[in-house]
C-alpha cells in the first residue's frame, strides 16, 4: 500500500492560501510537493492558479521609474508656451474677410475633415489645438502607469499572503511545541507528587514506630539460632503494639517467607504477621498485638513457604525470651 504523502493533511482552504506563494516558489521543499500533489487530485483549481501565474507573468511588462532630466519640465513648458502664443497670434492676424471665407468653407471642413477634393490631393486634417494634443499624450501614459500600479498591488498581496502563511505556520509550531513541553512538566509534577506522598508514608511510618520505641515498657532481644548465626534482632512491646528491629537476615528465594510468632507458655505459637524481605540493612515492622497472649514466654522468627503457616513448619532463624 502505497504511504499517506503530505498533501492528505492539505484541505481546500489551506491549499487557496497557499497558491499565491506555490507560484512565486517560496515555500518550503516538502510543501511546494504537498501543494503540486493536492493541485494534481483536484483540476478544480487550476483556474485560480493560471490566474495567478498571468498575474506574476504582467511583472516583466512592469516599466521601471525613470526620474526625468530636470531640462524636460522646462522644455515641456516652453512648448505648451508656444503653441498657447501660436494659437492666439492666428486669431489675431485673421481679417472679416477671411474670416467670413473661412466661415463658408468650415461647415464643409466639420462635415467631413477627411474629404478627399481630388485624386491627387491628400485628405484635409482639420488642425487640432494644444490642449487636445497634450490630452493625447498623458493619455498614452495612463495606462501602462495604471498596469503598474496594478501588478505592483497584486505583487504586494502575493508576498503579503506568503509571509503571512509561513508566519502561522511558525506560530502553529510554537504553540505546539509549547503543549509538548507543557504535558512533560504535567507528567514530571505527577511523578513528584507521586514520590512526595510515598515519603510522607515513609516518614509517617517512621515517626510511629519512633512513638513505639519511645513508648515500649518491654525489650525482647532475639538472637540467631544455627540456622542464621549472623542474625539479630530486638523486639519493643507496647500496650497494643510492638516494634521489631531486625539485622543480617539470610535472603529467601521467591517461594518463601518469615514469619513472626508469639509464644506463650501452654499452647501452639500464636501467628504475629509475615515479614517482607529487604535486600540489606536494618529492618523495623510494626506488629500489632492483638492476639497478645497474656502468658507470652518468648518470641520468634521462622522461615515459611509463601503466604505463611498457621503453626512454625521450617527453621527457626531468631529467637528470644520475653523476661
Amino acid at each position: 500500500m502505497e504511504p499517506n504523502h503530505p498533501s492528505s493533511s492539505l484541505t481546500h482552504e489551506m491549499v487557496l492560501e497557499l497558491l499565491p506563494a506555490y507560484v512565486l516558489a517560496v515555500l518550503e521543499p516538502d510543501e511546494m510537493l504537498a501543494v503540486q500533489r493536492y493541485l494534481e487530485d483536484h483540476p478544480e483549481l487550476e483556474a485560480r492558479l493560471a490566474e495567478l501565474e498571468a498575474t506574476v507573468d504582467l511583472l516583466a511588462l512592469a516599466p521601471e521609474e525613470v526620474e526625468p532630466p530636470a531640462r524636460a519640465k522646462e522644455a515641456l513648458m516652453a512648448r505648451v508656451m508656444a503653441d498657447v502664443k501660436g494659437a492666439q497670434a492666428s486669431r489675431q492676424e485673421g481679417s472679416p474677410a477671411s474670416k467670413s471665407g473661412a466661415a463658408a468653407v468650415l461647415p464643409r471642413a466639420q462635415a467631413n475633415p477627411l474629404r478627399q477634393t481630388s485624386p491627387g490631393e491628400k485628405p484635409i486634417r482639420q488642425k487640432a489645438t494644444w490642449l487636445e494634443r497634450w490630452q493625447g499624450r498623458l493619455s498614452g501614459l495612463f495606462w501602462p502607469t495604471l498596469a503598474a500600479t496594478t501588478v505592483l498591488a497584486l505583487l504586494v498581496a502575493v508576498v503579503y499572503a506568503a509571509l503571512s502563511w509561513n508566519w502561522t505556520r511558525r506560530l502553529v509550531q510554537d504553540l505546539e511545541q509549547a503543549r509538548q513541553e507543557i504535558a512533560q512538566l504535567q507528567e514530571q509534577v505527577n511523578q513528584l507528587t507521586l514520590v512526595n506522598q510515598r515519603l510522607e508514608q515513609e516518614l509517617g511510618e517512621s515517626r510511629r514506630q519512633i512513638a513505639l520505641f519511645a513508648g515500649a515498657d518491654r525489650l525482647v532481644t532475639l538472637t540467631g539460632t544455627p540456622e542464621a548465626p549472623e542474625a539479630k534482632g530486638a523486639f519493643y512491646i507496647s500496650d497494643t503494639s510492638g516494634l521489631l528491629v531486625l539485622h543480617r537476615l539470610p535472603p529467601l528465594s521467591p517461594q518463601q517467607t518469615y514469619e513472626f510468632w508469639l509464644i506463650p507458655a501452654q499452647g501452639d505459637p500464636v501467628p504475629a504477621g509475615l515479614i517482607p524481605m529487604e535486600e540489606e540493612g536494618v529492618q523495623t515492622v510494626v506488629i500489632p498485638l492483638e492476639n497478645f497472649p497474656p502468658d507470652l514466654t518468648a518470641v520468634g522468627l521462622s522461615i515459611e513457604p509463601a503466604g505463611g503457616s498457621p503453626t512454625p513448619t521450617g527453621p527457626i532463624v531468631l529467637f528470644g525470651e520475653v523476661g
